[in-house]
Parts: structure tokens; sequence; C-alpha cells
């Protein structure tokens, strides 16, 4: 047994030798024509170090971390996640960096696991554009197929769920009027969600939001804009697109690699 923990040990330094190798010649390649690269190669190199201590599917927790400075006592709001770790998007800004915030996730089979690995709010109830009504959620075998909306679309145990819109729910959390970083994962309900809500009435600094839909992409990007922010790191979001306040984005200070 001592051999082949010998053998995982001597395999991790490879790996972090290996990762370090290709920081060192990733940053030799940034010169004067580079420079437009220079903050994304600072958040590989930022996330590359840290990314054993993510629990997000795309890194997004590191994301926020970079961006924010590492900043802990942060507040966050998440909806739509369903997947298997439990809303595992903000898991690490909770556990390691003291955030507090909340958490929509009305699949059943999800609540009990989620109630005991986090201590913030947590409703059952699903985010959607009003209050109060009774939709039909779709609650798969495999969280990664979870959908949700007014017809289930896939395989799966389904149920009647209530809505309650992003207001509600950060009313009934007592949340902060700054949001540190809100994760939407809603498909295609997204863009009235975020058109909907009043961004006047509490501060949004970050924002992940999934999308599948080129069209959706497009449309989210122009409402976005609208609403005062912009697009960060495209190149590495892949589903997801990244946004930031623009006045964030102007004065942010990312934390150092």
């Amino acid at each position: 047994m001592e051999n082949e923990l010998g053998i995982v040990f001597r395999s991790v330094l490879g790996v972090r030798d290996t990762l370090e190798g290709s920081i060192a010649e990733i940053k030799s390649l940034v010169g004067p024509s580079q420079e437009a690269y220079a903050e994304s190669i600072d958040f590989l190199t930022f996330a590359a170090r840290r990314a054993a201590l993510s629990t997000a599917p795309l890194l997004q927790d590191l994301w926020v971390l970079f961006e924010l400075g590492e900043k802990r006592n942060g507040y966050f709001v998440e909806f739509g996640a369903a997947d298997d770790r439990g809303a595992g998007t903000t898991r690490l800004l909770e556990k390691l960096y003291g955030w507090q915030g909340a958490i929509a996730e009305p699949a059943r089979s999800r609540h009990e696991k989620l109630r005991a690995d986090r201590t913030c709010y947590v409703t059952n109830k699903f985010v959607y554009t009003d209050d109060g009504l009774k939709i039909l959620f779709n609650d798969p075998e495999h969280a990664e197929e979870a959908s949700a909306g007014v017809g289930a679309r896939r395989s799966g145990k389904r149920y009647e769920v209530e809505t309650i819109t992003l207001r509600s729910l950060l009313q009934a959390a007592d949340a902060p009027r700054t949001i540190d970083f809100l994760s939407v994962n809603a498909e295609e309900d997204t863009l009235d969600l975020l058109e909907s809500f009043d961004f006047a009435e509490h501060d949004v600094t970050l924002l992940s939001v999934a999308h599948a839909d080129p069209q959706q992409r497009e449309a989210l990007a122009e409402l976005m804009a609208r609403k005062g922010y912009e697009r960060r790191f495209a190149s590495f979001s892949m589903s997801d697109a990244w946004y930031a306040k623009r006045d964030q984005a102007a004065v942010a200070q990312p934390a150092a690699a």
C-alpha cells in the first residue's frame, strides 16, 4: 500500500511541476503585442493554482474570487443549479470564504443533501417570473439532466412546485442590497427573469448565466449591456456567460496569482 501511495504522491508532484512549467511558458509569451491577453493569463494562473478547491462545474467560483480579490464574507444567490453536489457553484464561497447567500432548489431528490451540507438560506420554490404559481417540475434520475417548466421535456419524476420571483426570493432570504454574485441556470426563462428584475433595488456585481441556445446568448448579451454589464472571459466560460458590472470591471483589483 505504501508503494501505491508513493506513486500517487509522485504523480501529484509531476502535475504540479507540469502546471508551473506551462504557466511560466505562457507568461513568457506576453509581450507588447500580447498585452490584451495579460488579464486572461493572470486568471488562468490564479485558477490553475486553486483548481483543486473549486466545486463549481466551470470554475465559476474561482472566477468570482479572482474578480473580487478573494473577497471574504460576501453574498451569493444561486438558483437552477440542480447538481449532485448541492449547488456546487457557490459551495466554495460559503465553506472556505465565509460567504452567506440564498439558494433556490425545487428538486426533492436534492433537498436532504443540500440542507445537510449548506448553512445558507435554502428554499424549495422554483424561481420564475411570477409568484405563487404551480408548475410541473421534472426531477430526473441524473441531476445533470434536470429541467423545469410548464411541461417537462425529459424523463424523470414529475411533480408540481410553487414559483417565486427573484425579488421575492431575496426578500425571503433577507438579502443585503449588494449581491456579490448571482448564479443563474434557468434555461428558457433566463431572459424574462433578468429583464423583469430591478437591478436598481439590488446592486449585483457579478453574474454567471447558463445558456445553451446561441440565439439566447446574443439576446442575453444585449440585455446585460442595457443593464450596465460587460461580458468577461468569453473564451473560458463555455456554456455559461460571465458578466461584471461595468464600474466593477473597470476598478477590479484581481487577486494575486
